[in-house]
Formats: structure tokens, sequence, C-alpha cells
């Protein structure tokens, strides 16, 4: 047995070294063919630079003024290498020192100094080689500076463009920062691979698919790439991170395989159901991570608050300290199956506890800050009721994804009993009550509809699941989609009970709140529920006759004919995490909050949407048992397709996708799943659960990453939706 172990460990020793080996080389190629490097002042060049001035426009092109001392920070040159810095720069100055002199200086040591010329001229400098494990070449720019006015900017130089030459030809060799976030990226996703149990093959053609990607984006947008070449490291560190703390808490069981082809692999290690939810969790306090793993590294205006610390501290603690001590107090004498699944379940309640008090302070923060949302609202109302109009029309043709009024004429219900009796303040904040109200009304009806008990580990997993940033920002911007999340809830509980027609009329009521719960009438189709299409109908002819009496028949017109016709189309802005919305940030800014005209991306968007919305209904047409979970998950697919599929759909819009996840957890409380499969659903939940638009955004778009980065919640649905299909094709998901 000992030989055994010391063979495998061997063999384990080899297949990491070989991922670090390929890591190397594919980064080291990329590294090579990256050089060199050339960099536009003005344009796209925050990484690089510090304590510059804004860009600005001589010379017919664009520069940045120095301060007295400014610095550039370059990518490290290859190992060993002297380089060649070029400085294109001008003194044009008004006014200037009697003997303008530029000082450059690398590290500590001087490497020019010289005098300055008025016109536009191009220095060459040979920096020598330096062997240090800095992340960059630091490039000092220091010069006398001259005030502009009695309170202008003290300007040194201007400098239009900088770049990097190595003296040799194919520089091979990259500089040792590069080198050991190489290695570190290699090792860990290859131990990563392994420890969701990916054979050892297999997870080298993972790490090699991951460093060649690496490598070949740093050889193609060196700019955008190298500078950030630790993050990813960061990541493959991080996750490796989180899956070795998810399996030291969660047991594993190891299961043969029965068939032919199965008795030659290893044993598959599979995790509880009831389990899944301790990988959630740690997934998303692995988010928490990175994000300030990003701020250390340079990222500014980013950063979660100081709560989320002390809660993080917490969960440390208590499961670093606390959970040794109680094993050798408590746990010692307990047999070894009965102790780990007490330490699970102890650990389990520690992140349930960790997820009260996150919620507690969410709420701090929502009923702290103003609801932009609900201000256009309520005043759109108000203004109809003072006899104006609901709509402004100009505004919504000049921009439909602005602060503008385009819901249904119904929603105005909601304030007018109040517009005029009660203040705004008062109103939003019994607005924001009775929504924090319907969360626990949705964990309640939840808890109801299964017959769990409130105290028990799946309300633990539930409070888990509610620790969910897209209900907050519901909340706080003073949306209705914790109103949509109660109706959906409900529908999904009247179908459960055979109440097809209180199933459809409760659509009908989300569905003149904001239009896209009608999807839900395709899944009453599918399952031949045909009580819900009447309820439907007769839900929207009794709303929509009380909003008319209410209202008048003028409001209602020109919504159909004036604001309905124009509000459609997707937009690139960042918070936009649809099919169509992460197509359109590809060809347009995603600090764009307008109209996406691009009609090619945009066709795509709708085919790929509508071919999505097809699979959903054929998964749909499996047979499944009325009450079971199977038909709950296929229902909540169609949730799934409400935000993923629109044109249009902000982040907040996902707080029914909380529901998709409860009834996922559901149906696997009583399987055994794979620690890949448990991995990639808390990747899927953590996603989605964490942050919103500004979570890893500032608003600079500094390339390729920021476009792929941006649309981290869409991968996360993307995702979400696999897991699911991978259940319904389960066989043991149908009941008979």
């Amino acid at each position: 047995m000992q030989q055994i172990r010391w063979r495998t460990f061997g063999i384990e020793t080899i297949a990491t070294v070989a991922a670090i080996l390929l890591a190397v080389v594919a980064i080291s190629i990329g590294y090579a063919l990256a050089w060199p490097i050339s960099i536009k002042i003005g344009e796209n060049d925050s990484q690089f630079i510090e304590n510059f001035y804004d860009p600005e426009i001589g010379e017919g092109q664009i520069f940045r003024w120095t301060a007295e001392s400014s610095q550039l920070h370059l990518p490290q040159p290859p190992l060993n290498t002297p380089v060649v810095l070029m400085l294109h720069i001008q003194d044009s100055r008004q006014v200037r020192p009697e003997q303008p002199q530029l000082r450059v200086q690398v590290g500590d040591r001087e490497l020019a100094r010289f005098p300055l010329s008025r016109s536009l001229r191009t220095y060459y400098l040979l920096v020598p080689p330096m062997i240090r494990p800095d992340k960059s070449l630091t490039i000092q720019l220091q010069s006398a500076v001259i005030q502009e006015n009695d309170r202008g900017r003290g300007l040194g130089v201007a400098v239009f463009d900088v770049a990097l030459s190595p003296t040799r030809e194919s520089p091979w060799l990259p500089s040792i920062w590069v080198g050991l976030c190489a290695a570190f990226l290699g090792s860990c996703t290859y131990a990563t691979a392994r420890l969701i149990g990916v054979r050892r093959l297999t997870a080298l053609i993972i790490t090699a698919g991951a460093v060649i990607l690496v490598g070949f984006g740093i050889a193609a947008r060196p700019l955008e790439i190298l500078p950030f070449v630790q993050r990813f490291t960061a990541l493959a560190v991080i996750a490796c991170l989180g899956v070795v703390i998810a399996r030291l808490l969660v047991p594993t069981a190891q299961v043969n395989g029965s068939g032919a082809d199965d008795r030659t692999r290893p044993p598959r290690s599979l995790v509880s159901g009831s389990h899944l939810p301790i990988y959630l969790a740690i997934s998303f306090w692995m988010f928490l991570l990175f994000q300030e793993y990003m701020a250390w590294d340079g990222a500014i205006n980013i950063g979660a608050p100081t709560w989320d610390f002390w809660i993080g501290g917490g969960i440390v603690i208590a499961l670093g300290i606390g959970l040794p001590a109680w094993r050798a107090i408590r746990g010692r004498n307990m047999p070894l199956a009965q102790r780990q699944t007490t330490q699970t379940q102890i650990a389990l309640v520690v992140l349930g506890l960790a997820s009260v008090i996150h919620i507690g302070f969410n709420f701090e923060y929502v009923f702290t800050h103003q609801a932009a949302d609900f201000w256009v609202h309520f005043k759109a109302v108000r203004e109809w009721a003072r006899g104006g109009a609901l709509y402004n029309l100009s505004d919504i043709t000049d921009n439909r994804f602005g602060k503008v009024f385009k819901l249904p004429p119904f929603y105005a219900l909601i304030f007018i009993p109040f517009v005029e009796t009660i203040g705004g303040e008062v109103m939003l904040l019994w607005y924001r009550v009775l929504n924090a109200g319907l969360i626990g009304l949705v964990a309640l009806i939840w808890l109801r509809m299964w017959r769990l008990p409130v105290r028990s580990l799946s309300g633990v997993a539930l409070l888990i699941l509610l620790s969910f940033r897209p209900l907050f920002d519901t909340l706080t911007y003073g949306q209705l989609d914790l109103i949509l999340l109660c109706l959906l809830t409900l529908t999904l509980w009247a179908l459960r009970e055979d109440r097809a027609g209180l199933a459809g009329a409760l659509i009908a009521l989300a569905t003149i709140l904001k239009l896209y719960p009608i999807i839900i009438l395709a899944f009453f189709v599918i399952k031949r529920r045909w009580a819900g299409l009447w309820g439907f109908a007769l839900g929207m002819l009794i709303l929509n006759t009380i909003a008319l009496l209410v209202m008048g028949w003028d409001v209602h017109w020109i919504y159909l004919t004036q604001v309905l016709p124009i509000i459609g189309g997707t937009t690139a802005w960042a918070e936009n995490q649809t099919i169509s919305g992460f197509l359109a940030r590809f060809a347009e800014s995603p600090k764009a909050l307008t109209l996406f005209e691009g009609r090619g991306l945009g066709l795509a968007g709708t085919l790929i949407s509508g071919t999505t919305g097809l699979a959903v209904c054929a998964l749909a047409l499996r047979p499944t048992a009325r009450r079971s979970p199977a038909e709950a998950l296929q229902y909540c697919m169609f949730l799934l397709v409400m935000v993923l599929c629109v044109p249009a759909a902000w982040m907040h819009y996902e707080a029914l996708l909380v529901i998709v996840f409860a009834a996922l957890l559901l149906h696997l409380r009583d399987q055994q799943v794979s620690v890949g499969y448990a991995v990639a659903l808390g990747l899927s939940f953590a996603l989605i659960a964490y942050g919103n638009q500004w979570a890893f955004f500032n608003g600079t778009v500094i390339g390729i990453l920021t476009l792929i980065g941006i649309s981290y919640k869409f991968y996360g649905m993307v995702l979400l939706g696999g897991l699911i299909v991978a259940a319904l094709l389960t066989p043991t998901l149908y009941e008979q």
C-alpha cells in the first residue's frame, strides 16, 4: 500500500511538473512574439502611467503632460536582455525654465539627463538588463514644472509615444515575474482540474488549452493582456483554494464504475446533494477574495464593503479554528463517518449564519441609498395625477434605455393612491419595506410548498441562496422584480396544486406589470395546462378593465401605439447580461446606454436567443410527474429564458433566478453528484449572486479583458442552463 502511494505521488509530481513546463513554454512563446511593445500615450494607457494629466491633442496627435515626477510602468523586458526605450516628447510650454531638462530614471539608477527641445523629438535610451522579480519596469520622468497660471497645473513635458524594443531579435526567456506567473498558472490549473475529479491526461489537456489561450492573448494583444497576466494566475490560485476548502468541508464518496469500460478507471468522487450549498457559499466568498486581489493589484474604484471583510474573517475563524477545536474536543470519539457528517453540518450552519449577517448589512445598504428607478416611476405617475402625461414620448424616443417611465399603465395603479397623499420619501420607505417582506414571503412559500421544515438544512440552504445581490439591487433601485419573484413562485405552487387557472391569472398579473413573463404561457401549452391559458385570458380581461376604468383609454392607446413599438431592441450597456447584450459589446462600448444598431450581431443575438428558447421548450416536452422537482426544474428553465433571451435585461432582473437555484438544489438534495458538477454549480451561483456591473468594472475600458470580464453574470446564466440540462437529461429525474 505504501509503495502504491509513493508511486501515485511520483506520477502526480511528474504530471504537475509537465503542467508547469507547458505553461512556461506556451506563455514564453507568446511573450517572445509580443515584442517590441509600443504605447500610444492618451489611448488606452491607464495601466501604464502614473501621475500624468488627462489626454490632450497637439501636433495633430494625442498626448499627456507629465507632472514634476511622473512614472511609466512598462512590461518587464525579457530576462537578461537590454532594451531600447523610445520617448516621443516635446517641451511646448509657453513659459520655460532657463535650462529645461528631463531626468529619466529606472529604479534607483539614473538612465539619462538631457535638455528639452521646443520641437517634437524622439529620444532613444539604452536600458541595461536587470534581473529583478518586479511586476513592471518603472521609468521615472522628472523635470522642473511651470504653472499654467496662478491656480493651474504644474506642467513638465508632453509625452506622445513610448516604446520598448529588445536588442535581441528573438527574446525567448520571459521576465522572472512572467515566468513565476506562468508556473503558478500551470500548476494551479492542473491541481484544480485534478481536485474536481478530472483524469491526469485530461487535466493536462485542460491546462494546455488554458495556457495556450493566455499565450496567444499575450502575443496578439500584449498591451491588453501582458499587464494583467498575474490576474489569470490569481484566478487559478483562488479557484484551487476554493475547491480545496470545499473538499475539506464536504465528505466525498468514492464510487467505482459498473460498466466494462469504467472498471479500468479510478473511482469517482461524489458529493451528497444536501451538501451542495457549501459549494455555493464557498464560491461566493472566493469572488470577494479575487475582487480584493484586483484592488491590491492596482484596480481603482472597486472593492467590497468593509462589512464583507468582517464576515469573511468570521468565517475563516469559525471554520479554520472552530472546526479543528471541535474535532479535538468533541469529535475525536465519534466514528469517522459521523464526524465528517457532523462537521459538514456545522460548516453549513456557519455559512448560513454568515449569509444572514450579510443579508442584514445588505438591507442596511438598501435603506440608506437613493432609488433612481423608483423616482422615475413616482414622478411620472404624480405628473399624470396632476393632469400631465404619464409617458414622456420625446425622452423615450431619444433613449429608450434611459431614466424614463415606459412600463404598462397598470403599474401606475400601485402609486396612484399615494402620490398626492403622502410624500415620495415615505412612499419609498414603505415600498422598500413591503418588497423586503416579499423576500421573506417567497422563502416561506418555498418551504411550505415542499413541506420543508424552517429549522432544517434546507432552511439553511435557502438562507445562503437569499444572499443574492440581484435581490438587493432590485430593492435599492426601487424596481418591481421582487413582486414578479413572488408571483412566479406562487404560480409554481398553483401548478403543483393542480390549480392551473389560478396560475394563469397570476401570470396575467405579472405580464401586465412587465411584459416578459408571458413566456410562461409556452410552459402551459407544452404541459397541456389549458386551464392556465383560460385563467390568463380572464385575468388579463379583468386587470385591463380595472386599469381602463381608473386611468382611461387614452393612456393605454398611447402605450400600445407609441410606447410599445419603440421600446424594443438591445444595448451594449454593461448591465445588460442577455445573449444579445453580450454580442453587442463586441461592437460597441459597454459604457453606451443607447440602442445597439448593428444588424449582423443583432440578428445573431435574436437567432441564438430564439434557438435557446426552442431548446428549452423541447426539454420541457420530456414527461415528468406533476408535483415533482423535475417539473419544477422545467418550469424554472422558462424563468432563465426570461432573463437570458430577451433583448435587454438588467442585472436586477436576475432576482428571479433564486427560484431556479432553489429548484435545482431541491432536486439534487437526495442524490449524489460529481465534484465537478458541484464546483460548476457553485461557480454559476457566485457569478450571478456576487456584485453587479461595478463589482469588477470601474468604467474604464482597457481592451478585450474588459469586454470579456464585464459579461461575467451572462456566463453564470449560461453555465446554470447547462447544469439544468444535465440534470433534466439524467434518467433518475423522471418519476414514473
